[in-house]
């Protein structure tokens, strides 16, 4: 894996082109299943898509539960799977990352959560400059948990960045620190998202929106006037707006995002199942 430069130079003339790439879920054994779905097929056909577009995006952002079973031998595939895109790649941590989840076949709330060690390839706190706009990315996993939090050492890392510049700038982290209307999965969000909001209060004329992921849909939140984004998994979907854990029967995708000289941005969803 290529150590990322911590700034990146655009291909476009007037913007700065990102995949979102999330919650890949990845085994060690490619041919092991989660709830029917084979994650490293789904993974590969949503990589397909990258590739009809390698020449025209200037950075992959993963944001986090990359693999189901954290071990460096997943990490060690999935990381040469990327390189071989010749794209430049930086990922964050999620939960799954950070915990080894036992008992699978039980009830999501009655299976076992074991601590583990985020792979050294994973960012923690990472800044990249563009062009013209600032990309931040926070780790929120906590070993263990399902949930994610902000440690203080972070939040002060984000506030000396937002106020170090002026420039328009994006936030991408795993979980998300807004409610998303989904009983089961509101439990899981971040826990000091008051916290967050409070750092983040004095410079939202900067950021000009939030990347998450986690939550396994398309999503956008608007908190404080600013945009939160959900991205859609690579493998499985979690349905919206359900009290209890859903799986939806919609195709795996990821998120594209063009952001602009002038500060605008531009988003999207793309799907296998589209042309």
């Amino acid at each position: 894996m290529t150590l990322l430069p911590s700034s990146i130079s655009q291909h476009h003339a007037d913007y700065f082109s990102i995949i979102e790439l999330s919650d890949l879920h990845l085994f060690d054994d490619p041919n092991k299943l989660m709830n029917g779905v084979n994650t490293a097929d789904t993974f590969e056909s949503v990589l397909s898509l990258v590739k009809q577009q390698r020449d025209n995006v200037d950075l992959l952002v993963l944001t986090g539960d990359l693999c189901q079973e954290p071990t460096q031998q997943n990490y060690d595939r999935l990381f040469a799977a990327l390189d071989d895109i010749n794209i430049p790649f930086v990922a964050i941590p999620g939960n799954h990352d950070v915990t080894l989840e036992l008992d699978s076949h039980l009830p999501f709330a009655q299976r076992r959560h074991l601590p583990v060690k985020a792979d050294s390839r994973l960012q923690n706190r990472y800044s990249i400059a563009t062009d013209y706009w600032d990309l931040l990315l926070l780790d929120s996993s906590c070993e263990g948990h399902s949930h994610g939090e902000f440690d203080e050492q972070s939040l002060r890392w984000l506030a000396q960045q937002l106020a170090n510049a002026d420039r328009p700038c994006a936030i991408f982290c795993h979980h998300p620190m807004v409610l998303i209307d989904s009983t089961w999965l509101d439990k899981y969000t971040i826990i000091n998202s008051e916290r967050f909001w409070e750092v983040v209060m004095p410079y939202l004329d900067r950021i000009k929106a939030i990347f998450v992921g986690h939550i396994h849909q398309e999503m956008h939140k608007i908190n404080y006037g600013t945009s939160v984004f959900g991205c859609p998994s690579t493998s499985l979907q979690f349905k919206p707006l359900c009290k209890d854990y859903t799986i939806d029967e919609i195709a795996p995708g990821l998120r594209w995002i063009n952001l602009y000289n002038n500060g605008l941005l531009a988003t999207g969803i793309k799907r296998t199942d589209t042309i």
